[in-house]
């Protein structure tokens, strides 16, 4: 039986449904930093997966982890990836045989959702390589209260004249700001940079399919804090986006 907050993550993107195993997403973690908190600290990685090894159903896996003070993003990259990989999902470690470096890249395949709380000296970005999200929802942090700066990078497809442009959008989240009122900050920090958006159920930021004249084709997220902010990102199936 999945745990309580697996299921919740499950809901988030259960909206896709049953889907065929070629139609999820590339998504890139880039994972920085270490663990500095005396003692150590939790991080939390899910990822809602659809493939052949799943028969095309949603399935998420979950890993709630408590490290050792300066555990390193390469140490936890080296462990997700064999995770993954033992569980059937197609996982490349960009830095496998290099020496340690500062920023270590996953590229995880046939993905529907994204959940991560790191914080605590472990910074990490995601980045949507080939789709746009479906909705995003930030929550606060629960043991490192920390502020947050969200960066968006959205990249537009203009198909009229073939050329490839870019959305931003930089927001500042307060530890003690209410759910409801991130997602309104994002949806109307989006809306103003052309990129329209709405909230569902007072916590789900639901970006468009196009943003200032052209089409969301790839969207990168950088949460910056060493907070514990937990961000969640549902993609679109790619047989929905078009």
């Amino acid at each position: 039986m999945p745990s309580p907050k697996s299921a919740a993550f499950l809901a988030l993107v259960s909206i896709a449904g049953a889907v065929p195993s070629n139609a999820q997403g590339l998504v890139q973690l880039t994972l920085a930093g270490e663990i500095d908190r005396t003692g150590g600290a939790r991080a939390e990685v899910e990822l809602t997966i659809a493939n052949a090894s799943t028969n095309g159903e949603p399935r998420t896996l979950a890993f709630s982890l408590f490290l050792a003070e300066r555990t390193s993003a390469a140490d936890l990259a080296v462990l997700l990836e064999r995770r993954l990989t033992a569980a059937g999902v197609r996982t490349v470690n960009a830095s496998e045989g290099q020496a340690a470096r500062p920023v270590t890249c996953l590229f995880v395949d046939d993905v529907l959702g994204v959940g991560l709380r790191l914080g605590q000296g472990l910074r990490a970005s995601v980045t949507l390589s080939e789709d746009r999200p479906e909705s995003v929802r930030v929550l606060p942090p629960q043991d490192a209260k920390q502020d947050a700066e969200l960066r968006v990078t959205a990249s537009t497809w203009w198909a009229h004249d073939r050329t490839h442009h870019r959305v931003e959008l930089e927001s500042r989240l307060e530890a003690a700001q209410p759910v409801i009122r991130i997602a309104e900050s994002l949806a109307s920090q989006a809306t103003r940079a052309g990129w329209d958006s709405e909230v569902q159920r007072h916590e789900y930021w639901m970006p468009s399919a196009t943003a200032a004249g052209g089409s969301i084709d790839a969207v990168n997220f950088d949460l910056q804090s060493s907070g514990d902010w937990r961000l969640e990102i549902a993609l679109v199936p790619r047989l929905q986006q078009r």
